[in-house]
């Protein structure tokens, strides 16, 4: 377990992350990024799903042959728990099922450091990332017709879409309320509206929701 006692988060309370790899010189190495950002208060390592003992504000997955199991375990216990998973080879049905699971990033390993680093960031505020790869996957199975739209689309208003598709471009509620003219207390709310309607339970739903219905195209 790593301690960090510096202060200087802006804009935050300090969290605790997990690091949750088989991969010792992996789990080492991103360790080291995750303390030199010095956004966390305490960052724990762990090889081994049956070793986790508690609850962390955010934990980072590595994909090996039984994670999808060890995700949904988590969820059974706290469905609200933050989880990033670092994907090693993009599969449609893997990142399908990932969906499914409600994680709130999911970063190919092979992405710029950039990349997970921004996921963390929005990870933090409970909001939806994907690396750039994934994102054009999405756009290729829209070119393709491989998302089909659901049969029951819902009735949003013209504001609730907009600002859907601010979060499908991956914005900041700050950032919204600034392009759309809105108050930062109005785009949560119609956030939250939008959570609800849609029945997700993470900005990765909305994602997911807005390229199903058409609503938003990569």
């Amino acid at each position: 377990m790593q301690k960090n006692n510096s202060l200087d988060l802006i804009g935050t309370e300090k969290q605790s992350i997990l690091v949750l790899d088989d991969d010792n010189y992996s789990r080492k190495g991103l360790c080291k990024i995750l303390f030199d950002l010095n956004w966390f208060s305490e960052i724990e390592e762990l090889s081994s799903y049956n070793k986790l003992s508690r609850e962390y504000d955010i934990i980072i997955i590595n994909q090996n042959a039984n994670w999808l199991k060890v995700i949904s375990e988590i969820k059974k216990v706290n469905q609200m728990q933050k989880i990033i998973a670092l994907l090693l080879v993009i599969k449609e049905q893997l990142i399908s099922e990932l969906l499914a699971l409600n994680v709130n990033g999911i970063i190919l390993k092979s992405s710029p450091i950039e990349q997970l680093i921004k996921c963390i960031e929005m990870s933090k505020e409970n909001k939806g990332y994907f690396s750039e790869e994934i994102s054009n996957l999405f756009m290729n199975l829209w070119a393709n017709n491989k998302l089909i739209k659901n049969e029951k689309s819902l009735d949003l208003s013209d504001r609730e879409t907009e600002v859907l598709q601010s979060i499908c471009n991956q914005k900041t509620n700050d950032e919204i309320a600034k392009e759309l003219f809105l108050s930062s207390s109005s785009v949560k709310k119609y956030r939250c509206n939008l959570l609800e309607k849609t029945k997700s339970k993470t900005s990765a739903g909305l994602i997911l929701f807005a390229i199903k219905n058409g609503i938003y195209k990569i």
